[in-house]
């Protein structure tokens, strides 16, 4: 059943139960809301016709207040008690206003108006945040558009069973309260099921705060973003005074209504819900027939103006006869094309809106403005309807100011849409999938030929930007410049351009896209043999047989990769057949077959009878084909080939393939990348490879991983780790974790940096006076002295790595330049500068290195202090680098001790582990020779 379910709607087997919990959670909740507003309504119009202004301000400010509590609440609570009490609140209050009413208390009627209409606002927006939460980008904007149809659904459904229900006198408008509060309360186990149902989904959220980071946090913030910005202002407006319009349309069909039917409240509440019924159907009709192609053929430069245009015929007929029907056509004009033109027309109007303050205006908004609407139409009805006296039908009058401004309004919008769209397109900030996921599924004429231009005279990544715009909708996009980009330079342009146009259906390319079956990317040869088999009813692997200039087995890989891609065990083991023949060629082109081989491995769906041709392409001799093997496994992500990708980072031929694959693994292989980073068995070059990868990947889990390995016993991989940590501080602090500690780190680097002094000042006296990693003129040092001096550079640029993980890093890198430029101004300056940025426990262990002031004795005795040691001689200091983990600064002291011939140290050599070192071994024995010779003379 689920099964059947998800093929009918395109939905995925996990997709099936929280979509369709969705559409009922929608169907039903609309379907309260319809019935609660007919009942309230006629309830309410029964006892206080004349009060309705009032009653229309009093439902502002109540959804308002009812609203900045939610928020508020979200924010400290978790999001299933929160809705589900939400919902329990709700019905428990219907509950009561029943029972209220068996007592006659008429003033309850108040509260009936009120509470539905802060249903109305309420629910379907808890429903919504709900499907943002369960389902991804991707899902969305598939399944939006099935779980809107509840919705939509629900409002006729529920509307002609209330409508039936009144006509037959089976029970009272007071009744149906009661039937209000129950399907109130079947929302509430819909989102019990939701929450069980989508366990794995909603597991983040449930465990959490209610809130997300781009929910409305404060009001006061989202009225400033919208000041700001002319477009946000003219949008705010124009938003704003289509709710004016509707609430005062709104008013003048209530009470038209009720001088119709009088005192006949069941025959009202059952001519309200029929109403409902018959706009909800056509406005199903109208959404899922002409809504669509409406907005694709002339875009929202007109259809912005067909709504307040539609209404001022049938406010013209009410002004002049002021009958049921005349008020019926105008409420059903404004609901047809409200909830289906109108309202996609607006939503298009966000996307130019930068994606980190969307959610934030919208939500004010739909929260303010649309409230603040109600209460200003409220006041203009108070003035003309109290004072001045206006029927129903002359309200039309104000109405008809209010449409006109409607239209200018519009019209500033509809320009200044089109330059910020522009501009976003340019600067790539749209946010096209959660935008079109609610939407008609359609991108609109208007901003087709907006993208369009921006596809002929844009780079590549823009090019491809604006590509991935016109797929947003459910339908793709269509345009004729989308067949000059089957041309273009790249490769992944002319892959999503022929993708485009197969999509939507383009049949003109036949001659072109065969040629295209042999150009240089599989991606590219893939797609057309794709577009062949489906536009021009080829038999794929008759095109295996196609007379070409272009070689073989391109066409080969492209037959191969086209069948993998359907996915069904014939194709894909036919796909396997024509592979194998690639992989075992042995002829002249054999390398080329099998590198073409690994590279379309890479473009086809991962499949578990492939991952073996692509392991034994992994172990191919073949550099070249190697290295298409890496990245095709980079792309598949099978943790079966991080290994091989790996332990190709110690061969430079294959390191930049292997870096870029395990890029694209991304958080799948931060787990395995630590485990070889800390594993002292794998070879150091390997190791130091991944401290880089880790920073490509740039993740929070990679970042934590960086920093829990930043003690390593190897210099150099330390030093590789912290420039690791310092390119992600740079690129985005708040990747690193926030208990990431590198005190101890730093202490231990200082203490490493005095104790090189020692050992400096122990073997070159003269040497150690050179401060700050800053190296005095003249060439007539020794080897131990040079190689001591570049350990203390390497050391002293790990300090002021890790103090920019500390402190601002631009800072800390124009300090560090400083003291390294061997200028006495830039040095003195950065000293200064040091000076007030470190914290005083840091600047006080840190200045005996820096200030040229501070004389070499003065800096050994603090050296002793923090090291707790010293260095007496220069026999221990060379004692103690035989011992060093350094084997370049042994063998150093090997040669100095040999030239020097310091026989008395024969004995600390000979017990030096060198055999599996060639440059311990040959360096040990030029001081053993040079020692003998001293004896013998």
């Amino acid at each position: 059943m689920i099964a059947h379910v998800g093929r009918v709607f395109s939905m995925r087997r996990n997709e099936v139960a929280p979509a369709t919990l969705l559409f009922f959670y929608l169907f039903v909740v609309m379907g309260a809301y319809i019935m609660g507003n007919s009942v309230g309504d006629s309830l309410f119009l029964d006892v206080y016709p004349h009060h309705l202004p009032y009653a229309m301000i009093g439902t502002a400010l109540l959804i308002v207040g009812f609203v900045s509590s939610y928020i508020r609440l979200s924010h400290r609570m978790r999001l299933q008690p929160l809705v589900i009490g939400t919902l329990l609140f709700f019905a428990f209050s219907f509950s009561l206003f029943w029972w209220l009413t068996r007592f006659q208390f008429k003033w309850v009627y108040w509260l009936i108006y009120i509470w539905v209409y802060t249903v109305a606002a309420m629910g379907p927006t808890m429903g919504w945040t709900l499907a943002n939460y369960v389902l991804t980008t991707r899902e969305a904007r598939r399944l939006f558009g099935f779980i809107q149809a509840g919705a939509i659904i629900g409002v006729p459904f529920v509307g002609f069973i209330t409508a039936d229900v009144m006509r037959h006198g089976h029970a009272k408008p007071q009744t149906l309260l009661l039937v209000v509060a129950l399907l109130l309360g079947v929302c509430t186990l819909l989102v019990k099921l939701l929450f069980r149902s989508a366990s794995h989904r909603l597991a983040g959220i449930s465990l959490g705060s209610a809130s997300s980071q781009d929910s409305p946090r404060n009001l006061l913030q989202s009225l400033r973003l919208i000041q700001n910005s002319r477009y946000l202002r003219l949008l705010t407006l124009l938003i704003g005074i289509g709710c004016i319009a509707t609430s005062i349309l709104l008013y003048q069909f209530k009470l038209i209504a009720k001088a119709s039917y009088g005192a006949n409240t069941i025959g009202l509440t059952a001519y309200f819900a029929r109403c409902y019924g018959y706009m909800g159907l056509a406005t199903f009709v109208f959404n899922f027939a002409l809504a669509g192609p409406l907005l694709r053929a002339f875009g929202i430069r007109v259809t912005l103006f067909v709504l307040p245009v539609a209404l001022m015929a049938p406010s013209l007929g009410v002004l002049l006869v002021p009958t049921l029907v005349g008020g019926t056509i105008l409420r059903g004009t404004h609901y047809l094309l409200r909830y289906s033109l109108d309202k996609a027309s607006t939503e298009l109007l966000y996307l130019p809106v930068a994606p980190e303050i969307k959610n934030q205006v919208k939500s004010s908004i739909d929260t303010l403005v649309w409230r603040l609407g109600d209460g200003v139409a409220g006041l203009l009805l108070l003035f003309f309807v109290t004072h001045l006296k206006f029927s129903p039908g002359r309200v039309s009058l104000v109405n008809f100011v209010m449409l006109l401004g409607w239209v200018s309004i519009a019209y500033g919008v509809r320009g200044e849409y089109l330059n910020v769209l522009r501009q976003a397109i340019e600067r790539r900030t749209l946010d096209p999938e959660r935008t079109m996921a609610g939407l008609l599924g359609v991108l609109d004429s208007t901003t087709t030929e907006v993208l369009a231009r921006a596809l002929e005279r844009g780079g590549e990544q823009q090019v491809l930007y604006g590509l991935s715009l016109f797929e947003m909708g459910r339908e793709p996009g269509w345009h004729p410049v989308l067949r000059g980009l089957l041309e273009y330079p790249s490769p992944a342009v002319r892959q999503k351009a022929l993708r485009l146009l197969s999509d939507a259906g383009d049949r003109g390319l036949l001659p072109q896209v065969e040629k295209m079956l042999g150009d240089e990317s599989p991606e590219v040869r893939s797609e057309a043999v794709h577009y062949l088999v489906v536009h021009a009813d080829r038999d794929p692997l008759s095109l295996l047989n196609l007379e070409s200039d272009f070689p073989d087995y391109s066409v080969q890989a492209s037959v191969a990769a086209y069948l993998a891609r359907t996915g069904t065990p014939e194709n894909t083991q036919a796909a396997q057949i024509i592979l194998r023949d690639m992989i075992s060629r042995m002829d002249g082109d054999g390398a080329h077959s099998r590198a073409e081989a690994a590279r379309v491995l890479g473009v086809i769906p991962a499949s578990p009878q492939l991952h073996s041709e692509l392991l034994k392409l992994l172990q191919n001799e073949d550099p070249e084909v190697q290295e298409q093997a890496i990245l095709s496994a980079g792309k598949v992500r099978s943790r079966d080939f991080l290994p091989f990708i790996i332990e190709n980072l110690g061969r430079p031929r294959l390191v930049g393939a292997a870096k870029t694959a395990l890029s694209q693994y991304g958080e799948r292989a931060v787990g395995t990348l630590q485990d070889y980073l800390n594993d002292v068995l794998v070879p150091l070059p390997v190791r130091k490879k991944i401290p880089g990868v880790l920073a490509q990947i740039g993740t929070p889990e990679s970042a934590g991983v960086l920093a829990s390995s930043l003690i390593q016993s190897d210099p150099g991989l330390r030093f590789d780790v912290l420039k690791a940590l310092n390119k992600l501080r740079r690129r985005d602090p708040s990747l690193l974790p926030p208990s990431v500690d590198v005190a101890d780190m730093l202490n231990a680097e200082l203490m490493g940096y005095y104790r090189s002094l020692q050992i400096l000042a122990a073997t070159d006296p003269h040497a150690g006076a050179s401060v700050g990693g800053a190296t005095p003129p003249g060439n007539e040092e020794s080897l131990l002295t040079r190689a001591l001096r570049e350990r203390m550079e390497h050391e002293f640029e790990r300090i002021f790595r890790l103090l920019a993980l500390l402190y601002p890093p631009r800072d800390v890198y124009n300090a560090y330049v400083g003291l390294t430029a061997g200028r006495p101004q830039l040095r003195a300056n950065s000293v200064e500068l040091l000076e007030h940025l470190l914290r005083p426990e840091h600047y006080r262990m840190l200045v005996y290195a820096l200030d040229p002031e501070i004389s070499i004795l003065e800096r050994l005795r603090f050296a002793q202090r923090l090291c707790h040691t010293s260095v007496a001689s220069k026999a221990e200091a060379l004692r103690i680098l035989l011992h060093s983990e350094d084997c370049w600064l042994c063998a150093c002291a090997l040669h100095a001790i040999g030239e020097q011939r310091l026989s008395d140290l024969c004995d600390e050599m000979r017990r030096i582990p060198r055999r599996e070192n060639p440059l311990l071994e040959e360096t040990w024995s030029w001081a053993v020779s040079r020692l003998a010779g001293e004896a013998a003379g």
